[in-house]
């Protein structure tokens, strides 16, 4: 065998028993793996020569040696072996399972997310569509008693806020129907980009005697609108990770710190993170992140789409020994499935990643 290829093959080998035991190897046993193909003394030399590139590492003076961070990337981008779609049958679990919610954005986020985890055993980070020119879809007023009405306001691609707010006067059905027409009349297809201060003023020019009634309506509609805009992070198998010793509880804690900063997360996943393994699918690999919370880690996640201009993420976080390979087919069937689901809800049928 080729010196090069035979040190490839002995730096997989390494990562992959790693993967299994979490064990430094030693020669004698990786030569017992590879059946004495090669002898220990062959594979010791050639140990030594990764540990000097960077490759492998060594923790302690007489023990194996453990795969570095360099190690797994030429891993993942060179070595490993191409993964397989998930079986049939688990296709179809998770299709019915995730089903059963998609007509309801937030539960059907949430239960990709557990599913994710549970299927892993992993930390599941799951983001919510997000959509980049975001209009109001639809207005809805709902008389709740007294002088309380309930606006429902529908924001693309799928995000629904409501707030209960107090009119002045009487509010009685021909009442409401005024204040729906009217809200309607401004609010209904408005690119939430437009929801600046000089529309509310504009507004209330417009609206002449009606502002006094519907400013509450105006105001906590403009409040909606920031909100949806921002990026939200559903995160399960916490406690799971925690029960598996995976990661130190403090390590834990910092990671969902750092996944629950909005904008920290969304810079992480942006499009110029550059560490992009094929398609959509992105490996970061300790600290590739740039981020201290994350160091000891690795992640995987992939882009799923709504149709149109929405998107969101979808992946998992655990060990910088988790096996890649078997966990990529994953997370390629969840942003497949989810988007599908998505688009199907929302009327979309394009898929900007699909190529003709």
């Amino acid at each position: 065998m080729e010196p090069r290829a035979r040190k490839l093959k002995i730096l997989a080998s390494i990562i992959e028993s790693y993967v299994l035991t979490g064990e430094p190897i030693a020669s004698k046993a990786l030569a017992a793996a590879m059946e004495n193909a090669v002898s220990s003394a062959t594979i010791r030399n050639d140990m030594a020569e990764l540990v000097a590139s960077g490759y492998l590492e060594q923790p302690h003076t007489s023990s194996g040696r453990i795969p570095s961070q360099r190690g797994y990337r030429l891993y993942v981008d060179h070595l490993m072996m191409g993964s397989h779609e998930l079986p049939l049958e688990l296709q179809g679990e998770i299709d019915r399972r995730l089903s059963a919610f998609s007509y309801d954005p937030n539960k059907f986020l949430e239960v990709t997310a557990s599913l994710i985890a549970e299927q892993t055993g992993l930390l599941a980070v799951v983001t919510n569509p997000v959509d980049q020119h975001p209009q109001i879809t639809n207005v809805e007023l709902m008389h709740v008693g007294g002088c309380s009405v309930m606006l429902l306001l529908m924001i693309s691609p799928a995000n629904l806020k409501t707030r209960i707010c107090r009119l002045k006067g009487t509010v009685n059905g021909e009442v409401l129907e005024r204040c729906r027409m009217a809200i309607r009349d401004r609010l209904l297809n408005l690119p939430t980009e437009s929801m600046t201060d000089a529309f509310i003023i504009e507004t209330a020019d417009h609206l002449g005697s009606l502002w006094d009634t519907l400013r509450p309506l105006i105001l906590a509609a403009r409040e909606c609108v920031e909100e949806s805009g921002d990026m939200q992070v559903i995160m399960e198998g916490q406690s799971s990770m925690l029960a598996r010793g995976v990661f130190a509880e403090w390590q834990l804690a910092g990671i969902m710190d750092f996944m629950e900063k909005r904008g920290a997360i969304a810079d992480l996943l942006g499009e110029g993170n550059g560490f992009a393994n094929s398609g959509r699918t992105c490996i970061l690999i300790g600290n590739e992140s740039h981020r201290p919370e994350l160091e000891g880690t690795g992640m995987i996640t992939e882009r799923y789409y709504g149709g149109g201009q929405t998107a969101g993420w979808i992946g998992v976080v655990g060990p910088t020994r988790m096996n890649y390979a078997k966990l990529i087919p994953y997370i390629d069937y969840f942003a497949d499935a989810v988007g599908t689901m998505l688009r199907d809800v929302l009327g979309h049928q394009d898929d900007p990643h699909t190529t003709f």
